[in-house]
């Protein structure tokens, strides 16, 4: 199947997970033996050779555009390059300018594929992701009535004037002064999928408007990067790793919980789990002085500050890491702690949880989205348990989860290691990219199973 993928990050070009997601998707499509193609913007990232280059009028200003190609582990990925496409900052420079991006990313698209089109004909199905792609799937479609799959990673919730709409020869798409993009992305697709059974329901509000072809498609994790064989102390049983992460960190040895992701007051809970801590420490002063915690992430100053006061204030306890790692450090700590916490309020499907226990540590998380439906609860299914689940936004429980999964760990191994075994097969086996693709590829020849708001 001749597949065509748009993309507003592709990697190397990261900003969050979203190029994580894409990029497994199409190179798994690819070697399940697609043929598979990426439009993505260049934001400076033009690697490979010239393969077109051709003039664009974006209302009445002309502008050069060329199209670098690369070929990158079997997909041939497309670099769509102008003088506000080479802008590094990936969603900007500013809001205005991150929309004129979308318009000319979308114009651009159709001379690209014009051309491709003229040289080795149609794909078969265009797979757009996330809002930040609307311009270039409604021309896309308007022009070459290809079908059209929409995914949404993330419900972004905002409006677009229609300004830019028709600013991109889609002004039959705003008939309103202001827009929102996620429902014309979805109105004009013949399929929408999003990254979790759970955020699905969570979100019928928005979902539910396009009942009869709605549905969903998990993610998956690469558990060849996420993967033991790779720690730098493999052959060391998991309790020296942790000894020796702590003590490089500068901590003694202890029950190790580790935090990653950003410091925000909307999604991830970092808030919460502060909190958490503060009643461990005050609530349960015996218990809380064998645990260790990791917090790694940046972002909202007061939540930054509130972090680094908790590390001052418990400094055998807590440290805190505001600069970014390194992949392969992240890897380390996932392989060396006992428990990584995800007190997220929302997460359309989630990756820490999935990485944590592709290394065997164990998840403590908010009962929310993806994250309900990759974590196995131990209070749901003893036998097949990979971790813990906790209301939203609840810092007592969350202490509580905490305290009672360092008990395990000293009163029970046999069990902390059977969650460690499931958490490993079941990220392994059962959310894999593989059988992503898989669900992905029934998706596009719409043989797929819908959600219907009164069958669940």
């Amino acid at each position: 199947m001749k597949i065509l993928m748009l993309g507003f990050e592709y990697l190397p070009v990261k900003v969050g997970g979203l190029a994580e997601a894409i990029t497994s998707i199409a190179e798994t499509l690819a070697k399940l033996g697609n043929e598979v193609i990426v439009f993505t913007p260049s934001h400076g990232f033009k690697e490979g050779e010239e393969y077109t280059s051709f003039k664009m009028d974006v209302s009445g200003h002309i502008w050069d555009v060329k199209v670098y190609e690369r070929k990158q582990n079997g997909v041939r990925v497309f670099s769509i390059s102008n003088t506000l496409l080479d802008n590094p900052d990936v969603y900007g420079p500013g809001w205005e300018g991150m929309l004129s991006k979308a318009v000319h990313f979308g114009k651009a698209s159709v001379g690209l594929l014009n051309s491709i089109i003229e040289e080795e004909g149609k794909p078969e199905v265009i797979h757009t992701h996330d809002w930040h792609t609307v311009f270039a799937a409604g021309l896309l479609k308007k022009y070459f009535q290809i079908p059209l799959i929409a995914t949404i990673h993330r419900l972004n919730k905002s409006k677009v004037p229609a300004y830019y709409f028709h600013m991109a020869n889609l002004k039959e798409l705003a008939p309103y002064p202001d827009m929102d993009p996620e429902h014309t992305l979805c109105y004009i697709a013949d399929l929408v999928t999003t990254v979790s059974k759970s955020y699905l329901w969570e979100e019928w509000a928005f979902f539910g408007m396009f009942e009869g072809k709605v549905t969903h498609v998990f993610n998956g994790i690469a558990c060849d990067f996420w993967n033991e064989e790779f720690l730098e102390n493999r052959d060391l049983p998991r309790e020296d790793r942790r000894k020796k992460i702590l003590e490089s960190l500068g901590l003694s040895d202890g029950i190790a919980f580790m935090f990653i992701g950003r410091f925000d007051r909307a999604q991830k809970g970092v808030d919460t789990l502060l909190r958490a801590i503060e009643i461990l420490a005050e609530s349960y002063p015996q218990e809380f002085s064998r645990m260790r915690f990791i917090i790694i992430g940046k972002g909202d100053p007061e939540l930054e500050n509130w972090a680094r006061s908790m590390e001052a204030k418990y400094p055998n306890n807590v440290r805190v890491i505001t600069r970014m790692l390194k992949r392969e450090f992240t890897r380390e700590l996932y392989g060396s702690v006992d428990f990584v916490v995800i007190p997220s309020y929302f997460e359309p499907f989630g990756l820490v949880q999935m990485e944590a226990m592709c290394l065997g540590a164990i998840p403590i998380g908010s009962a929310v989205g993806g994250i309900k439906d990759t974590v196995v609860s131990l209070d749901e299914d003893e036998k097949n348990a990979t971790g813990l689940l906790v209301p939203p936004r609840d810092a007592f429980a969350l202490a509580q989860a905490m305290l009672r999964m360092a008990g395990l760990r000293e009163e029970n191994p046999g069990l902390i290691e059977r969650l460690r075994s499931n958490g490993k097969r079941r990220a392994r086996e059962v959310f894999t990219w593989e059988n992503a693709c898989k669900r992905y590829l029934k998706a596009y020849r719409n043989d797929i199973d819908k959600a219907i708001s009164f069958i669940k």
